[in-house]
């Protein structure tokens, strides 16, 4: 797994927040300003919020912020063995925040789809 790195994630992936029943996309791409880190979109639940981070030894972790400032969640996870890099499975965590109690939730990344199939 520690083959796998921020280019191997690049693409489209399926998100599911498995206890929050919610389901939506994600897009990662490099990084503009960190060559080795991620960045890219979340599209779920009706928002959209901006994902950062990296992937190191097989875990990824990704900052998620809804205004592009402040944090809004965190998501830790590992890349699925056996899975050829197209799974990742964690834990999802909303910060809490006025009038908004925290949030938790495991996630399954699934790799979207190549266009035109494989």
């Amino acid at each position: 797994m520690s083959r796998w790195g921020a280019p191997q994630l690049y693409g489209a992936w399926e998100v599911e927040l498995t206890q929050l029943g919610q389901r939506g996309r994600l897009l990662l791409r490099q990084h503009p300003e960190f060559r080795e880190s991620l960045r890219g979109e979340f599209s779920y639940g009706g928002q959209a919020s901006i994902a950062s981070g990296d992937v190191e030894g097989g875990e990824v972790n990704l900052d998620e912020s809804r205004d592009g400032k402040s944090l809004h969640a965190f998501w830790s996870g590992h890349l699925v063995p056996g899975a050829c890099g197209r799974e990742i499975r964690g834990a999802w965590q909303q910060l809490a925040r006025e009038g908004v109690p925290a949030a938790e939730s495991s996630f399954i990344l699934r790799r979207g789809a190549a266009p035109g199939g494989w």
